[in-house]
């Protein structure tokens, strides 16, 4: 017979470990009751006393949710942590769909980190939801993770990117902190083999916006895909603190296997050039409508060099499909940006 004593030890050795488990799993979502800020503001039939988004509720409950109907700037919502977190490896939106509502699932977010809530430093995007394909009238989570790049800050920053021109109704915001639970169910991307990848973007055409700097222009529009990179002020084209993202479209002017995209850029503290955040990569069969298809944030040398040119480069875990490939660069503080060339590789034999 089990004496009393015993099954008493057991049975509060199983509570802690299942406590101890349902701990690890609260703590690991690092937003919860923190403040934050949401711009623009949204409709007042769906709006935010401010606590919403990081209450730890996401019912499919019109009332649990705030909505923002077609908003003339991506909506941006900003978490204060209250304090600098090492290893930030997750961050999702907890989002409703309903196609009879008018209700559009978010194409995509960018999560952005900083200890100063001034500047910031890109994670990623997100671009996966969990429950895929999403049904609707559902909650659906759209997350960014990451098993080898975690942030490290107070504030995180997430950009959303709406679906057309309908609804988007937001539940909550989740930012975990440390290994990431099983429960939230991530997966993770495997780039593919680019070693035998080839150039495909050499003398392309392609389109710049906005013009560059009359210090550094580009007048016969030929320095982006000259396939030269070099540390010289006249191989490259300059933006100074530019009002909008720098965005270069270029036309392969055939369908291609793309796995693999860059962007080339100096560094030079002496003279005030900063390299971007990341790089946006986008894929299109038209050059009208344009598909994200991932965010370029590693780079080539890691760590970055300083009077070097470095190089920020997104790779596909498939070929992608595309005869035109756009790179919206996103410029770091109010610095010149310098661009040397964005590079196009596309699978092996193509």
């Amino acid at each position: 017979m089990v004496k009393k004593s015993t099954l008493v030890m057991i049975t509060a050795l199983v509570f802690g470990i299942v406590f101890g488990l349902f701990a690890f799993a609260d703590d690991f979502n690092v937003a919860e009751g923190k403040t934050y800020t949401l711009s623009p503001e949204p409709s007042s039939n769906y709006p935010d006393p401010g606590t919403k988004l990081t209450d730890g509720s996401a019912n499919f409950s019109w009332g649990d949710m705030v909505g923002l109907e077609n908003p003339e700037n991506n909506p941006v919502i900003t978490v204060d942590l209250g304090d600098v977190y090492d290893t930030v490896s997750y961050v999702a939106i907890k989002v409703m769909y309903s196609k009879a509502s008018g209700v559009n699932l978010p194409q995509y977010f960018i999560a952005s980190i900083s200890e100063d809530g001034e500047l910031y430093d890109d994670l990623g995007m997100g671009m996966k939801y969990v429950e895929a394909p999403v049904a609707s009238d559902t909650i659906a989570t759209l997350y960014w993770a990451t098993k080898d790049m975690p942030g490290y800050g107070r504030y995180v920053k997430i950009e959303v990117a709406p679906t057309g021109t309908a609804w988007t109704m937001i539940a909550e915001v989740v930012i975990g902190n440390g290994e990431i639970p099983e429960e939230y169910n991530v997966s993770y991307d495997q780039a593919v083999d680019t070693t035998d990848a080839e150039v495909v973007s050499v003398g392309k055409p392609y389109l710049l916006v906005p013009v560059p700097s009359e210090t550094y222009p580009d007048p016969d529009s030929v320095k982006v895909t000259d396939g030269f990179a070099r540390y010289s002020w006249g191989d490259m084209i300059g933006f100074d603190n530019p009002d909008t993202n720098p965005t270069v479209v270029i036309d392969l002017e055939e369908e291609t296997d793309v796995v693999k995209v860059s962007g080339s850029f100096m560094r030079s503290y002496a003279s005030a050039v900063n390299l971007p955040t990341s790089l946006l990569v986008f894929v299109s069969d038209d050059g009208v409508d344009f598909t994200p298809v991932g965010m370029a944030i590693k780079t080539d040398p890691s760590p970055v060099e300083n009077e070097a040119i470095n190089q920020f480069y997104w790779e596909a875990s498939a070929p992608v499909k595309a005869r035109y490939v756009k790179v919206e660069i996103r410029p770091r503080g109010a610095a010149w940006t310098m661009l040397a060339e964005v590079t196009v590789w596309a699978a092996a034999g193509e």
